[in-house]
């Protein structure tokens, strides 16, 4: 869609020109080849034009030229879309068991919960079933019971009277189709201490035990490790109730892993587990080994983590299909006067099969520096009235589909509200090697003129010699993203950031979301004001920064 003077223009006006270009990778612009149609200034392909093309990415770059009928003056504009084709081998494949781990027991014998569900969660695997570790400290399948008619399901039902218990501890794990993939928990029961003799009270037992067992890192085909934390917590309990323990150091880590003990939250003692990027973790092939956690309190004991190093199967034209999921607005993402409604649809392909059913979808809206679920948005289309939207506003949906997570993220569009903020940047959108300085510039507009106009173009770690009274400069402070407006009295320079005299009319509000669309700083504000500083330390891989005048 094209648009001048915040009115929309027919692609088939006679004051337009277009002209399609195509770029294969990062090579010289071409014509157009067979299967690339324009008519009415439309681009029609009606082939898989990505076949062939050895870089997998594909862009058609538009130049489109407007003859302004009231003044006579040709603006210029380009725009442009890129295709990738992605070739996937062996995704990396996952398991993890989730559910409580306690039975508490009160000196009367009475328990809670009266049973416990177990979930497996499985990725790019099949479950095969659960099992259970006897006292002979081998694996059995575990008894099937009116509670669970079967253990291939992705539920478990876990009672304290199940034949599984050895003592007051019950280890189970699920197996798949895949022998290296797999999880271990372990639920206990705990009890307050049965009354004593009298005039002398039962001790109730101490137990000490991990939230989480079995850790798995995925690594690529060649054995290098992708880089990960897993955060595993130590958990102890005295009786019935939850106490903090007292933790050693802990040993057994390979070259390439890392453990940090963290502050005790909820009485829970966190350990992080951390894989370097590129670490083999002793070898490059699959690797595993025994992580030695040492509790001195409430109990004297060592528990153990079981972790592995899973590596993907190579890519290759035989790996399995690429999942593709994107979202598109079939009648434009541009609201005129606030009225109206506009319709997102998905679009979904497994390889080159519509994706028609067994996908389950989720839709959210970016406000206040976090997205927000849309309560009863679970169709594969989300309708939104123009009503919804000030400005703008990006919305999100989320597909699952084959028990993975696919996203997009839409831009919709009120051309004719009173505002219209832009954000440019001085050095460019792209910092080489996470090296690179740049100030971001909210630019607000309103009607097609520039409203809180910057104060300057000076923007500086130290103050401009020579100043006239009354210059304006924006006072760059490296380690915030934040800056000064200084105003220079005559005499000498004032922090005017604050005063009523000199501030910016608006506030600027500003947030970060990640490469994935997610929010970052906890969904806090990044900084605030009409100019901030970033350099590569703000920027992980892809950073998104948005913007809010109020």
């Amino acid at each position: 869609m094209v648009y001048a003077n915040q009115t929309a223009i027919a692609l088939t006006d006679s004051a337009i020109t277009i002209i399609w270009k195509r770029r294969e990778g990062s090579s010289a612009e071409t014509a157009l080849t067979a299967g690339e149609t324009v008519s009415g200034n439309v681009l029609t392909i009606n082939a898989n034009k990505l076949t062939g093309v050895s870089s997998g990415l594909l862009t058609y770059i538009a130049y489109i030229s407007y003859l302004d009928p009231d003044n006579g003056l040709t603006t210029n504009a380009t725009a442009d879309i890129s295709f990738a084709l992605v070739k996937t081998g062996e995704n990396a494949k996952s398991a993890w068991i989730s559910g409580a781990q306690v039975f508490k027991y009160d000196a009367d014998g009475a328990v809670s919960p009266a049973q416990i569900t177990l979930t497996a969660n499985v990725q790019n695997a099949v479950l095969s079933k659960w099992q259970y570790k006897n006292a002979s400290d081998a694996w059995q399948d575990y008894p099937t019971t009116g509670d669970n008619a079967t253990i291939t399901g992705t539920s478990l039902v876990v009672k304290p009277t199940h034949g599984i218990w050895v003592g007051d501890c019950a280890t189970l794990r699920i197996v798949t189709n895949d022998e290296n993939i797999s999880d271990v928990i372990s639920i206990y029961k705990v009890s307050d201490g049965a009354a004593g003799s009298t005039g002398e009270a039962g001790q109730p037992a101490p137990i000490a035990f991990l939230s989480n067992e079995n850790i798995a890192f995925t690594a690529k085909s060649t054995g290098q490790a992708r880089g990960d934390s897993v955060v595993c917590n130590v958990v102890a309990y005295t009786g019935t109730r939850k106490v903090t323990p007292t933790v050693g150091e802990i040993t057994g880590m390979p070259t390439g892993m890392t453990v940090s003990k963290g502050d005790a939250a909820d009485n829970e003692i966190p350990l992080t587990i951390t894989v370097e990027a590129n670490a083999t973790l002793g070898g490059t092939a699959q690797q595993s080994g025994l992580l030695a956690v040492p509790v001195t309190s409430p109990v004297s004991t060592t528990l153990y983590i079981n972790w592995s190093k899973i590596n993907a199967g190579a890519n290759g034209a035989a790996g399995t299909n690429a999942i593709v999921f994107s979202l598109y607005a079939p009648l434009g993402t541009v609201f005129t006067n606030g009225s109206g409604t506009l319709q997102l649809q998905t679009v979904a392909y497994d390889g080159a099969v519509p994706i028609t059913s067994n996908a389950t979808f989720t839709w959210a809206k970016y406000s206040g520096g976090t997205w927000q679920t849309i309560s009863g948005a679970t169709m594969d289309s989300l309708s939104v009235d123009g009503a919804d939207v000030v400005g703008q506003a990006s919305y999100r949906c989320r597909m699952i589909y084959k028990a993975r997570n696919y996203q997009d993220v839409i831009t919709l569009i009120d051309k004719t509200d009173n505002y219209q903020l832009d954000i440019d940047s001085t050095a460019g959108e792209i910092f080489k090697n996470a090296t690179g300085e740049t100030m971001l510039i909210a630019r607000l507009w309103q009607n097609g003129a520039e409203v809180d106009a910057l104060k300057s173009t000076t923007y500086s770690v130290t103050a401009p010699s020579s100043p006239a009274a009354g210059s304006f400069y924006y006072k760059i402070t490296k380690s915030t993203p934040q800056t000064s407006l200084m105003r220079y009295s005559g005499t000498a320079w004032e922090d005017v950031t604050a005063n009523a005299a000199y501030k910016h009319e608006k506030n600027y509000v500003w947030y970060r979301r990640d490469k994935n669309g997610e929010p970052m700083d906890n969904g806090a504000a990044f900084a605030t004001g009409k100019v901030v500083f970033i350099d590569g330390d703000d920027v992980d891989g892809k950073t998104v920064f948005v913007c809010e005048a109020e």
